[in-house]
């Protein structure tokens, strides 16, 4: 009997089925069972594989298990070893930052260079609740509470709206070989606190609050795409393009409520902090700010935003 992952998987590349793939994989149980479909349905991938080396031995064998599943199966194995902790001292990331950084910069170049179509992850809907906690503790926006999407540019993520609980027992079912990441179980990272120690302190409550969490985020993504057209309306009606710069009207944008939302999604791209954009409203004709990649002016009426040179 077909798996209910096996049904999602085919129902999501559908559209994608003649495309080459670049897998990441880890070695872990979620990547492994993302290789393991892809393989099962025949579809054109190659792996991708990251050795961190931060947990001494056990990277090491995490890489050697990738390299001979893909050689038992005939999978192309691509294979990089990163020094992550100087990396991370060197320009005073966290190692999770610093880990993420050299990775996608990593898939980055492979997509590039090998013309792959799209990088692949085995983010799940834990995955995706986790990262919901985390930017709610933040204060984050409606972007962070979106969690992670399904697709980004070249990033597919065809098991995103399946639990963790799923995808082991797929593994059990299938026998799925995979390796166990000690790091997990650690309580030194906000993630694997929320993982080990907040969601199932939910689930004893209300046994369907990952599906509940699901709906939310679900509700949000309705909410951003309502979001966006009101703001690409707005911006049609505010923004004038020229030849080498933008215009807006200060006082037709003052009318908007509720302002500091509309400024920070209107201003956003171009890099400035909504409350110095606000500022600038009531100040002298040729009061200026910079951001890393335009430059604003208030002359007479208007805000006047044109790249930098």
């Amino acid at each position: 009997m077909e798996h209910t992952i096996e049904k999602i998987l085919k129902e999501k590349v559908k559209a994608y089925e003649k495309c080459n793939f670049l897998l990441a994989v880890s070695g872990g149980v979620d990547s492994m069972v993302l290789a393991n479909l892809f393989l099962k349905n025949n579809l054109s991938f190659s792996i991708a594989h990251c050795n961190f080396k931060l947990r001494s031995k056990e990277s090491d064998i995490d890489h050697d298990f990738v390299k001979k599943w893909c050689l038992k199966h005939k999978i192309h194995c691509y294979s990089n070893e990163f020094d992550t902790i100087e990396f991370c001292k060197k320009n005073k990331m966290g190692i999770q930052e610093g880990a993420r950084k050299l990775r996608y910069d990593w898939f980055d170049g492979l997509l590039s260079k090998f013309n792959f179509d799209y990088l692949v992850t085995a983010h799940h809907l834990d995955d995706q609740i986790e990262t919901y906690l985390i930017n709610s503790s933040r204060g984050s926006g409606i972007n962070g509470l979106l969690g992670i999407t399904s697709s980004s540019q070249k990033i597919f993520r065809p098991l995103l709206n399946i639990l963790k609980i799923d995808i082991l027992d797929y593994a059990q079912q299938n026998s799925v070989d995979f390796r166990e990441d000690s790091s997990n179980s650690s309580e030194d990272y906000q993630r694997n606190m929320i993982r080990n120690s907040v969601l199932p302190s939910f689930n004893e409550f209300d046994d369907n609050v990952m599906l509940k969490f699901k709906t939310t985020i679900n509700n949000l993504q309705s909410t951003k795409i309502f979001v966006d057209e009101i703001m690409k309306e707005t911006k049609n009606q505010l923004f004038v393009n020229n030849t080498d710069s933008i215009k807006v009207n200060i006082e037709m944008l003052m009318e908007k409520k509720p302002l500091e939302f509309y400024v920070h999604n209107l201003f956003h791209e171009f890099g400035f902090n909504y409350k110095e954009v606000i500022k600038i409203f009531n100040s002298d004709s040729g009061k200026h700010i910079l951001s890393n990649t335009h430059n604003m002016t208030k002359f007479k009426g208007d805000l006047i935003i044109k790249k930098n040179d």
